[in-house]
């Protein structure tokens, strides 16, 4: 008997060994940020999962019919949000628009230094995303090159960084307003470093309110996990009490457990 159950445990361990190595395999072949896809497709990947998800998907899919991918490694808020915000840029041909986007970033140094940050740890990263959005307004690039520098790993590790990095500045200056939530017994500064600075930890409510609220950019997010009842996909709006310009659209995520994508009409 115990022989035979020795050899289920190890079958069972080879078993989840094995699924881990394909899950890693499958994360390191997935570019950080992908092309669309019909939105479609995700009704095949909830064929399992009851008829109730199936119903949300197509709702969905009456108000959105492409959906784009982010790597699902904990850093998948902070891509969708980053190359959402620059893809509107773009596409807007809003040199104004553009320039209030320079100008929010500027901000960010005061913000940055004022928590305790040198210039010197994100000053690479700030100038690739101000390069960025300097192309973006030159029309110095389109959209396949903006997706083409989202995906070059060193670039999206830089981008990832510099918005952690506005994300655990905002919720250190305004620790009295977010420090009630948090969920553990420690303090702001303890928190921001273990969850916030930390590369691949997932963002929740918290960060991404920090971010909106630092950015004003305003995000409305999906969340495919809802009540067992509800037959629609429940949105939640992340505005900031001013938009850097009026202009300015919501940018459009969908959560599903452990990532973050981005939504088109």
């Amino acid at each position: 008997v115990t022989s035979n159950s020795t050899n289920t445990l190890n079958a069972t361990q080879e078993t989840d060994i094995s699924s881990q190595l394909i899950w890693e395999s499958d994360l390191i072949e997935t570019p950080p940020v992908c092309t669309t896809e019909d939105i479609q497709l995700l009704y095949h990947e909830y064929e399992e999962s009851g008829e109730i998800y199936l119903q949300r998907i197509m709702n969905l899919a009456e108000q959105y019919n492409k959906i784009r991918r982010c790597r699902s490694d904990g850093n998948s808020f902070y891509r969708a949000f980053m190359f959402a915000w620059f893809e509107q840029l773009l596409n807007s041909k809003n040199k104004a628009l553009c320039q209030s986007a320079l100008n929010t970033l500027a901000a960010t140094n005061t913000l940055l230094i004022s928590a305790g940050y040198s210039s010197i740890i994100y000053e690479d990263a700030y100038n690739i995303i101000e390069q960025q959005i300097k192309n973006i307004m030159d029309d110095e690039i389109d959209e396949d090159m903006l997706l083409v520098t989202f995906q070059a790993e060193e670039i999206s590790c830089y981008i990832v960084y510099f918005l952690r990095l506005i994300t655990a500045a905002y919720l250190k200056l305004y620790r009295d307003d977010y420090e009630p939530f948090l969920e553990f017994e420690i303090d702001m500064d303890q928190f921001c470093t273990n969850f916030v600075e930390a590369m691949d930890q997932e963002a929740d409510h918290l960060h991404v309110i920090a971010l909106v609220k630092a950015l004003k950019v305003p995000v409305e997010i999906g969340y495919i996990n809802g009540s067992d009842t509800m037959e629609r996909v429940n949105f939640r709006e992340f505005y900031p009490d001013i938009v850097y310009n009026n202009n300015l659209k919501p940018l459009i995520l969908l959560y599903r457990p452990a990532h973050y994508e981005i939504l088109y009409k």
